[in-house]
């Protein structure tokens, strides 16, 4: 039996490791982590991770639905000028996160028991918008998509402080179905008040007329606000707000007989189209989400209409985390489409820039010092540097919802000298309850479905390339 010399057995071994590792490379499976798609790592260009400045051709978001655009993107219609840079950005982030966190903590808890539907307080504006129109015949508005309000309200003909950059007014004269003041019951009121976490404000009165979402879904004798009288900015182009809340006001409430408290939306990056969808369009995508039940949350923020859930732990590559569900028990978790950069509480947000950072190790932190209001801490300098290799991010949501983060909806920049984690810790302040807040940077691009009579909100990806 012949027998192979020792010095040739291991030039076989060295040659065959060669190999695997020649044919690795040219195939593009990294030799030194995760197989691409696998064991919780991407391979991801890292110029995909920027801003893109032009509209892409294929950017409609669907064939059904309200078209979604990002209220500074290159696809919207809003005729915005220069967009905010991330410091103004973060700062009106900031404003909105400390506006739901004091809601949470009671600090305006008289102002919300006592408002009835007079004087609101809300969190600062959202970063999304689509069309509606109002009156027969109808007016066409552009609004601020925004489940963490509730009233729907534009800017009327006769407004005293108009909004700056508007380009629309409501005219009441040129509708043949308005009626001023309330139509709805038990809301006495005529008038509103809405303020935001900014201290922007809107104050005007109530009015009733026919709501168009699409040709087919008309409601006659929907509750809107007509603001008469205006401060701060709530982006070019915007004509108002719509309110996705669960109050009795809300878009939700008030189309409830025909979409059964169902709607869902994908939220576009900002160079695509994304898509609004209300009842059975809503539904028919069911099949292919991932459901959790929606939960009670504290009474304050119960009241002004936030979607409850229960987070019970993150995973990073892969890696559970293994976080106490209750850190994220109390006050709870809220899915909400205008804060921008998720917030967890600090004891969950530090072992996730942990992990992160060890699966980020062998690329070179970013030097350069954040700006005022830039809250991501964890930033990365990857100039030079074609392809990334980074960590999924898994949200496990209770009933076995998992919801897979990859790309932008991990990493943050405009520029490859600083991409940073794009989670954040809530405040430090012993003040402050340690909400969680999911943003909308996290849900871009995905299905995000709310069911509230059927108490649950279901996730799926890719919603806006359907």
């Amino acid at each position: 039996m012949a027998t192979r010399c020792p010095s040739t057995a291991i030039y076989h071994l060295l040659f065959s490791s060669l190999l695997l590792f020649f044919s690795c490379y040219v195939s593009g499976i990294p030799v030194y982590g995760a197989e691409e798609g696998k064991d919780g790592f991407h391979s991801t260009p890292v110029s995909s991770l920027l801003p893109k400045n032009k509209c892409s051709a294929s950017a409609r978001g669907g064939s059904q639905g309200l078209p979604i655009t990002q209220k500074y993107g290159p696809c919207s219609g809003s005729g915005h000028s220069q967009p905010p840079n991330p410091q103004e950005i973060f700062g009106r982030d900031e404003s909105r996160v400390s506006f739901i966190n004091s809601k949470c903590n009671q600090y305006t808890s008289g102002n919300l028991k006592n408002h009835a539907h007079n004087n609101n307080l809300f969190d600062e504006d959202g970063n999304f918008l689509v069309d509606v129109a109002f009156g027969t015949p109808p007016q066409k508005f552009t609004l601020i998509l925004d489940t963490g309000s509730s009233i729907t309200w534009t800017q009327c003909k006769a407004c005293v402080n108009c909004l700056q950059d508007s380009h629309q007014y409501f005219d009441s004269s040129a509708s043949s179905t308005y009626s001023f003041g309330s139509c709805i019951p038990s809301t006495v009121e005529n008038n509103y008040n809405m303020t935001y976490g900014d201290e922007s404000t809107s104050v005007g009165n109530y009015g009733c007329d026919t709501m168009t979402l699409e040709p087919s879904d008309v409601f006659p004798k929907f509750q809107f606000g007509c603001s008469i009288n205006n401060k701060g900015d709530f982006g070019s182009g915007v004509d108002g707000m719509l309110g996705l809340g669960q109050g009795q006001l809300s878009t939700v409430s008030q189309t409830a007989s025909k979409f059964n408290k169902v709607f869902s939306y994908c939220l576009p990056e900002e160079d695509s189209i994304g898509s609004l969808l209300f009842g059975e369009k809503a539904t028919s995508q069911s099949s292919s989400l991932k459901f959790t039940s929606l939960v009670n949350g504290p009474g304050t923020l119960q009241e002004s209409g936030y979607y409850f859930v229960n987070l019970s732990d993150i995973s990073v590559g892969n890696e559970r985390l293994n976080i106490p569900s209750s850190v994220f028990a109390s006050p709870g978790t809220i899915i909400d489409s205008g804060t921008v950069i998720t917030r967890l509480p600090q004891r969950a947000y530090s072992a996730l820039k942990a992990a992160f950072k060890k699966a980020m190790a062998k690329y070179p932190l970013s030097n350069g010092r954040p700006n005022e209001n830039d809250m991501l801490d964890t930033c990365y300098n990857l100039s030079g540097t074609s392809d990334v290799l980074l960590p999924e991010i898994v949200l496990h949501f209770g009933g076995g919802a998992d919801v897979r983060l990859s790309g932008k909806r991990v990493v943050w920049g405009n520029d490859t000298s600083r991409l940073c984690l794009a989670f954040a810790g809530n405040s430090k302040s012993t003040m402050n309850p340690e909400l969680t807040i999911i943003g909308n940077r996290q849900q871009v691009s995905l299905t995000v479905l709310y069911d509230i009579q059927g108490g649950r909100i279901g996730f799926g990806g890719n919603g806006c390339s359907k």
